[in-house]
């Protein structure tokens, strides 16, 4: 397989009342590895990079292809998590990640996709959750003239979502943001992301999550409040813990705590979504 050919993305789901903590295994993103911020993998050293806004973890080849259904007969709300290594990173023991969640968590269920299922779960056990990484299908593409949502996510459209969180942003080369790619960019990254909204919900029933990036990219964040705004739906604010050194662990990841700050973040905006399912109350204060 070519360096940049990429494995149709594969639908990554769960039922959170019978499955609550479990995520199943990652879904495609592309084969292989390209540069970010740095220029060759740089090895984990355990703490925080001074620069907050430096981000060392290649783009690709950070999942291997798995494929999950989801129950078509469901009638529980459907949640889709789009995101990149935050919300999944497979095993990569080159740069010193052998786990298989959100980076820079110490344990699966401290991410934020999974401290999210769990709060899911105790007000709409019936729920689904369907999670695609875009690191390499979106986030490190989409400025190709060949490609396409057809082309990455024809699952996703299947899955039909009430709800879509989209938090990525940070593997767009930064070359983008003050306007210097060569070549130039074939669409805006807010083409893209309307483009990928109108895909996965052709109908335009669901509601969707656009939050602002762990990293601060202005310009990113700009065109997802704006396609949020034309679409009306919700753009999710992190400006007021993003830059915190607490909040980053391992990789210049969001740690334990950023994690936490991030599931408490969305969820302000995701459980007025959830109505409650008969017989099950909403918790005044769910961890």
């Amino acid at each position: 397989m070519k360096p940049e050919e990429t494995f149709e993305s594969q639908p990554n789901t769960m039922n959170v009342g019978t499955i609550t903590m479990a995520l199943a295994l990652a879904l495609a993103t592309t084969a292989g590895h390209a540069q970010t911020d740095a220029a060759v993998p740089a090895k984990d050293t355990g703490t925080p990079a001074a620069d907050l806004q430096y981000n060392p973890v290649p783009a690709l080849g950070q999942n291997a292809q798995d494929q999950a259904a989801f129950d078509p007969e469901g009638t529980g709300p459907r949640i889709l998590f789009v995101g990149n290594s935050i919300t999944l990173h497979g095993p990569r023991p080159e740069i010193g990640w052998s786990n298989n969640w959100g980076m820079a968590a110490s344990a699966a269920d401290r991410d934020y996709v999974h401290l999210l299922q769990k709060r899911i779960a105790s007000v709409r056990p019936d729920a689904q959750c369907c999670l695609v990484q875009v690191a390499g299908t979106l986030e490190r593409s989409f400025f190709k003239p060949d490609w396409s949502c057809e082309a990455n996510f024809r699952w996703a459209r299947e899955f039909k979502p009430d709800v879509v969180v989209l938090f990525f942003g940070a593997n767009v080369p930064r070359e983008y943001d003050d306007g210097t790619m060569a070549p130039p960019p074939a669409r805006s990254f807010a083409d893209a992301l309307d483009a990928f909204r109108g895909w996965v919900d052709p109908e335009g029933k669901a509601t969707a999550l656009f939050c602002q990036g762990f990293y601060v990219r202005p310009a990113l964040d700009a065109e997802k409040e704006r396609v949020a705004a034309k679409r009306g739906d919700v753009f999710v604010k992190l400006e007021d813990f993003r830059d915190r050194a607490d909040a980053h662990g391992r990789f210049n990841h969001p740690g334990d705590l950023g994690m936490q700050l991030i599931a408490d973040r969305i969820w302000e905006h995701l459980e007025p979504l959830l109505a409650p399912a008969p017989g099950v109350n909403a918790p005044e204060n769910c961890p």
